[in-house]
């Protein structure tokens, strides 16, 4: 699956989402990614198939690395719908970094941030 493909179904798919400068978190119903198959062994295992990504405020105008998380065991899923959530995982730190230009203060917006930059701070500061 196509990343910008990913990105749209993530904007379309948005379940509630607090994202600022300060960080936040996205959540994301992920349901229409995989097959039939991967759906029906999550459910039967009493999981949601949600994902999301996080970002924490490290303090000092810093926001810092940008994580994702899911509320299902990805070993439900069949090769095919792992590969898919790998694919998310990527394409959903790409969507949040976009939806707050990194995070941070103006000054580390504008003059420091980059995807790659963000992604190697760590992911709290205390």
């Amino acid at each position: 699956m196509k990343k910008e493909k990913i990105k749209e179904y993530i904007r379309d798919n948005i379940i509630e989402g607090d994202v600022s400068y300060r960080g936040g978190t996205l959540k994301i119903n992920v349901s229409g990614l995989f097959s039939d198959k991967s759906m029906e062994a999550v459910e039967e295992a009493g999981e949601e198939l949600i994902a999301g990504a996080n970002q924490n405020y490290l303090g000092g105008g810093i926001a810092g690395r940008i994580t994702t998380g899911r509320m299902f065991d990805v070993d439900l899923l069949t090769e095919k719908d792992k590969e898919i959530c790998e694919q998310f995982s990527e394409a959903v730190v790409e969507f949040f970094y976009e939806m707050n230009n990194g995070g941070g203060d103006e000054y580390m917006q504008e003059e420091v941030n980059n995807l790659e930059y963000n992604q190697n701070l760590p992911i709290l500061g205390y």
